[in-house]
């Protein structure tokens, strides 16, 4: 059995021995999934209601954020009781449904906000007192209002910070959406290290909250920002564990920008960076955008679909009709039962570098998704797609079967419920299919992949060895722990 391996980091603070990889973290192989959001009304009710909508669809869900407003006062981690009476029982209810909870916050505390029931949060006072804001304790204005931004480079902040987050880092609650606030303190800012550039500082702030949640439950999560077009790089590729771009429209404008700041994270090392399908505000995707953001979402690390843009209309599949909602549960699907293969590919970049999305071309907006599966966007309503295939190998289209030469030039209209996605021939791809590990051959003479199998829903993997004979059918594996599963053959 593997686990996570680390090394020591330099800004561990004495009361939480954390340790990072010199790599992308290892990804929980639920966080390889569907998560969903609103921020619309902000309530009990509302995430509820979001979820028993998806689960009346039979759409599956594995986590749901909870976004701002949820507190008192940002950053205090008390629940704001008129809009979440029953957070504690609301967290315990979707923990036994299979969905995990996650937070958003910024590393903010603020004396002026915006839309929550008390201005001054609770804990401002004792921040002050403390001396544990950044820029000698002098607040600016950020997009929630006004506050401190928490020093934490500060080791004795950061241990302040852990036991605030302590108070709502209950069982169900699997990690937080660390958003952007330290942008809005000076391009240069004063630390307990001295000065230094706000992207500099973004480091440890960003790495604080990944290895708090790490240290703390081997399958909990960070969201943040890895490369995006608000503010260039946020967190490193040592400190992200799943990264969502930022805020883009739900129109094809929207999705370009998007797979523009993806595969440019991917291209800087990012690994496990996932697409939030429609956007989060500005222009509402219609009906074939919105498709067309499923499927390129479907082929990335993790689908995320919320926002403010159309929260309980344009963002529900159902809301452009049931040929809609049909693909858009047909990409969950397909995203979620390639998780064993999403997984595998996640472990070698942390164990070697690199990204789960390779070859990206921002020229033909395609990529490779680990080594045996290639995609290409389609970014326009005439569903036109003009590409070329990965030079090495053979490639077998998955809808339709049909073989290509590596290196060939496709020119091609897609139906709506069809997009690039193609195969290389000798690929052995793990799946989950139904609750069981089934292998996905596509027959080439002899071929072997070496693969990282997950053992659970965290960390945990073991080394597989699979080999398939085209010449008599046979298929060897050989692993550390045996386990059940099946083989399908495309023919």
């Amino acid at each position: 059995m593997r686990h996570l391996l680390y090394t020591t980091l330099l800004i561990a603070s004495s009361s939480l021995q954390i340790k990072a990889q010199d790599n992308t973290p290892l990804v929980p192989a639920w966080a390889l999934g569907h998560i969903i959001w609103e921020d619309s009304i902000n309530t009990e009710q509302g995430a509820q209601r979001l979820h028993n909508e998806y689960a009346s669809h039979g759409i599956p869900v594995d986590g749901i954020i909870v976004d701002s407003p949820w507190s008192e006062s940002y950053n205090d981690f008390n629940w704001d009781r008129q809009r979440y009476p029953h957070a504690e029982q609301m967290i315990k209810h979707f923990d036994q449904q299979g969905v995990k909870v996650i937070l958003w916050l910024t590393g903010c505390v603020n004396t002026v906000c915006k839309d929550t029931p008390h201005q001054k949060a609770a804990n401002y006072d004792e921040a002050v007192r403390l001396h544990y804001g950044i820029n000698n304790n002098t607040p600016s204005k950020w997009w929630k209002g006004e506050g401190l931004q928490i020093d934490f480079t500060n080791p004795k902040a950061r241990d302040w910070w852990y036991t605030q987050l302590d108070k709502v880092f209950i069982e169900g609650v699997y990690g937080f959406k660390v958003d952007q606030g330290e942008t809005y303190f000076g391009d240069t800012v004063s630390t307990s290290r001295g000065k230094m550039t706000n992207r500099d500082f973004r480091r440890y702030y960003y790495g604080a909250m990944s290895y708090y949640v790490r240290a703390r439950k081997s399958e909990g999560i960070t969201i943040s920002r890895p490369y995006s077009h608000q503010g260039g790089i946020h967190s490193t590729p040592e400190e992200m564990i799943v990264g969502w771009c930022g805020d883009f429209g739900g129109d094809w404008k929207g999705l370009k920008l998007q797979i523009d700041n993806i595969y440019r994270s991917a291209q800087a090392g990012y690994g496990a960076v996932g697409c939030e399908v429609a956007g989060f505000m500005g222009a509402k995707a219609g009906r074939e955008d919105f498709i067309r953001y499923a499927q390129f979402g479907c082929m990335t690390a993790c689908m995320i679909n919320g926002g403010e843009n159309g929260a309980f209309s344009s963002h529900l599949p159902w809301y452009h009709g049931d040929d809609v909602s049909n693909i858009y549960r047909n990409c969950v699907t397909l995203h979620n039962q390639l998780r064993p293969y999403l997984f595998s590919a996640l472990v070698e970049a942390h164990l070697h570098g690199g990204s789960l999305l390779r070859n990206t071309s921002l020229e033909e907006e395609s990529h490779l998704l680990g080594n045996d599966i290639f995609t290409k966007a389609i970014t326009s309503a005439d569903g036109v797609a003009s590409f070329r295939l990965p030079d090495d190998g053979e490639w077998v289209d998955y809808f339709t079967g049909e073989v290509f030469h590596g290196g060939t030039q496709v020119n091609k209209v897609y139906p709506l419920d069809r997009f690039p996605l193609f195969i290389r021939k000798g690929a052995i791809i793990p799946m989950d299919i139904d609750g069981g590990k089934v292998f996905m051959v596509y027959p080439h003479g002899k071929t072997t992949r070496k693969y990282h199998m997950p053992l659970s829903e965290g960390t945990a993997y073991q080394e597989c060895t699979v080999t398939f004979n085209e010449a008599d059918g046979q298929l060897e594996m050989e692993c550390e722990k045996p386990f059940d599963y099946e083989v399908m053959i495309k023919k």
